[in-house]
């Protein structure tokens, strides 16, 4: 009864921590490492407060034959403090979001959805037909608690996406969205994220199968999918763990990308990618890495994104910061910012866990980009937050003035918000003229070098990229 993407997190993150004391890192530094040491309980961190001041998390229970959160807390990123919310021999309890005040934490109690306020859970209300459920993240406005997530049957095998006004439940996908990419009926759906306005929630239908997967999102006028599909994937491309903006403009998440060349039996491209959907024009867009397998985990409200590469392989990652279209090592972003290789090795796992990519795993960040969790670490796992000083973060939305194209298998896949394209032959004859509606174009091009000249409308750009067909 717990989400794929939890038991991933529980699965991979054998972990224990607590802050220590910020260490001093120098008056040159832009940005700062605040190492983990471990707890008793094993606590992992799961979110962030928009604002970057408040973490929650929980530790994870597996002795019996069913295994379940415990020991939901909050930690105050700033002063270190953790607070246990309900102690471990309480029972099942989990935290997994939390307000600017740190007041207010969403989560479940006793396999109910809740939230934790004045120092008690107080539950939500499950309609008729389903016995628990959890809160995935949640915002206050105008004094009203609103709260996303799932609620689930006895047997375990139906899952509705939710939403609760003052504990208050309603059904949060439209009758429109009811039908999973497959096209087939959806009983295994959930909400991840609310923006902070409350007028933007992200979903997915049969979040638990990723092949069947389909995110969905709902606004105060509009509930949309976002489809993937197109004709040389033979419809296995899919979204899944999706993960939105504080703003509600931005969606990330993880991006099979499957391409068949034509008349093929298997694929010939089969790889996990990082993605950026933008939620007010409903455009996609792809970043390839070439060779390399990841994934988003995050993204902030200026639309910069958050990976992980590998996807799968906690805690053999890199994490990445993609902006602008460009893609920098988050341990080497760090070092030009003054962070020093003793530093980022007091964050991460100690010698007998260390790997190339010492601080592993980006779990979230904050709305603005300035503060980053993450976890390092195997057997025992190390959590840490980066804090970024004003200068180091760009302001520039993702994309759009730094555009590129790349070709695979049939298709010019675009990396950007692109409007139209004009493709060049070697010779300069333009074959290709077109305006743009997708990241994938089909283009059965010859062997040889090509010009791809695209334009955004918006910020008047007008870029090339060369591409060689062999």
């Amino acid at each position: 009864m717990i989400s794929m993407k939890k038991n991933l997190f529980k699965s991979a993150f054998a972990m224990a921590i607590a802050l220590m004391t910020i260490p001093c890192f120098g008056q040159n530094s832009k940005a700062t490492v605040l190492p983990i040491v471990e707890t008793s309980d094993e606590a992992t961190l799961q979110g962030i407060s928009n604002n970057g001041k408040w973490a929650v998390g929980y530790a994870f229970d597996n002795s019996g034959e069913t295994a379940f959160s415990i020991a939901a807390s909050k930690w105050n990123l700033e002063t270190g403090e953790r607070t246990i919310l309900t102690e471990a021999e309480d029972g099942m309890s989990e935290a997994n979001c939390i307000n600017d005040e740190g007041t207010v934490i969403g989560g479940a109690y006793l396999f109910q959805p809740a939230f934790h306020k004045d120092g008690i859970w107080h539950t939500l209300e499950i309609p008729e037909g389903y016995v628990g459920g959890t809160v995935s993240n949640m915002t206050i406005v105008n004094g009203d608690t609103i709260c996303v997530g799932n609620v689930y049957s006895a047997d375990g095998n139906t899952y509705a996406a939710a939403k609760w006004v003052n504990k208050k439940y309603e059904r949060a996908n439209p009758n429109t969205i009811r039908r999973d990419r497959l096209g087939e009926a959806a009983n295994v759906n959930t909400c991840f994220d609310i923006s902070e306005d409350g007028n933007t929630i992200l979903g997915s239908l049969e979040f638990n199968s990723p092949t069947n997967a389909l995110p969905f999102v709902v606004t105060a006028d509009n509930a949309c999918t976002i489809n993937t599909e197109n004709e040389t994937n033979k419809n296995e491309s899919y979204i899944f763990f999706p993960k939105m903006s504080a703003n509600g403009k931005y969606i990330t998440g993880w991006y099979r990308h499957v391409i068949y060349n034509e008349g093929t039996e298997f694929p010939s491209t089969d790889i996990l990618q990082p993605f950026l959907y933008s939620v007010e024009n409903k455009r996609l867009q792809i970043f390839e890495k070439e060779g390399v397998q990841w994934a988003g985990w995050d993204v902030d409200n200026n639309g910069v994104l958050y990976a992980n590469s590998p996807a799968n392989e906690h805690p053999i990652r890199q994490g990445y910061i993609i902006t602008n279209g460009n893609a920098v090592e988050l341990e080497q972003m760090l070092i030009e910012k003054g962070v020093t290789e003793e530093q980022i090795n007091a964050a991460s796992a100690p010698a007998y866990e260390e790997y190339d990519n010492k601080l592993g795993t980006i779990i979230a960040v904050s709305r603005d980009g300035k503060t980053i969790i993450g976890c390092a670490g195997k057997t025992t796992a190390y959590n840490w937050v980066v804090k970024l000083s004003d200068e180091t973060v760009n302001n520039n939305p993702i994309s759009n003035n730094n555009l590129s194209a790349f070709y695979n298998n049939g298709n010019i896949i675009l990396s950007g918000i692109v409007d139209a394209i004009e493709v060049y032959d070697i010779n300069g004859a333009l074959i290709i003229n077109q305006t743009i509606e997708s990241a994938f174009i089909p283009a059965n091009l010859k062997n040889g070098i090509y010009v791809v000249k695209m334009y955004n409308n918006k910020t008047n750009s007008i870029c090339t990229s060369k591409i060689i067909v062999k």
